[in-house]
Formats: C-alpha cells, structure tokens, sequence
C-alpha cells in the first residue's frame, strides 16, 4: 500500500480522522506535530516560539519534512502533517493525500474544547500559527499546502463526524485498491 497523508489546518480534525484510519488500516502512523513539539521542547521554546525559530531558520522544518518523505517513501504508513501531502506529490512519491477543513468558528471552538483557553486567546493563536506555518511553506517551497490541487480527496469536517470521514476515505481507498 501506497503511503496515506493526512493535512490541514489547526482544529479541522486531522489528528482524529488519523486515529481512526490508524486502526482501520492497521498500519504505523506518524504525527508531524508531535515531532515539532518535541523539538520546541529539546529547544526549551513553546510551540509558538519554535515557529519563530523556524521562520528565522528553515532547516528545521525541512529536516522535518525529510524525515516525513523518507517514511512516505518506504509506503505502508499514515503521515499527518500539513505539507506532507503536497511534498509527496511535489516529489511523485506514490500517495494518497487528503485534506481536511472546517469553518473556522467550529475549528476554534474544537481547538478550546482540547486545550482550554478563552475563545479570543485560541483564535489569536490559531490565526498566528496559521499565518507563521503559511509563510514558512511559501518561502521554503513555495507551497500554500491549503490549496486543493495538492490531494486527491478533500473533506469539510464542519458537519461530520469522525466516522463519516473515515468511511469516506476507506470508500476512495477501497476504490483505488481495485483499479
């Protein structure tokens, strides 16, 4: 099996669709997020501070995305991560990437169920790290990784459930197995 990536903005569900997947398809997965945590930690910094690391100094998320690739590339595997999809097309890695989105109301309102917070605080945050994650992809590969060319299936999370988008993508794989 080819490798399955998973993308998309903070809040729209990624990282539940992927828990999901992980067991519907019974094969390893790899959370790009978690592997930027543990740096901004080994770092000592937040993960807000690490992004501004990051836009400084590109190596760190391309050391990321590397890593990332060198996985796709071995096959069999869940990456969620938000270029990960569109580098593997970039580098005709065989993929099948999906993008999940929601209205941002609901992916806000997702974001302070999870980690607490005011709803002003979790917007402020949300669109900062949106825009800091935007600009590091445009300047490093000239990518916006939001826009739908890059993936073979694109989800709006805004009024599914977990389990509607899992059976979505396990109905697209089933029908790509059989071609």
């Amino acid at each position: 099996m080819r490798a399955v990536t998973v993308g998309g903005p903070p809040g729209s569900g990624t990282s539940t669709l992927c828990r999901l997947l992980k067991e519907e398809l019974n094969i390893e997965y790899v959370y790009a997020g978690e592997v930027f945590r543990k740096r901004a930690e080994e770092f000592g910094l937040t993960l807000a501070g690490f992004g501004d690391l990051c836009e400084k100094d590109p190596i760190h998320d391309r050391r990321l995305d590397d890593e990332m690739l060198e996985l796709a590339r071995k096959g069999n595997i869940l990456l969620e991560g938000r270029m990960i999809g569109p580098l593997c097309k970039r580098s005709a890695i065989p993929s099948f990437r999906i993008f999940i989105d929601a209205d941002p109301h609901v992916r806000a309102g997702r974001l302070m169920e999870r980690d607490g917070g005011s709803i002003e605080e979790v917007v402020t945050n949300m669109l900062e790290r949106e825009e800091s994650e935007a600009f590091r992809y445009r300047n490093i590969y000239g990518i916006d990784p939001r826009e739908p060319v890059h993936y073979d299936l694109v989800i709006d999370s805004t009024d599914l459930t977990p389990e509607q988008e899992s059976e979505m993508v396990m109905d697209m794989l089933k029908g790509e197995v059989s071609k």
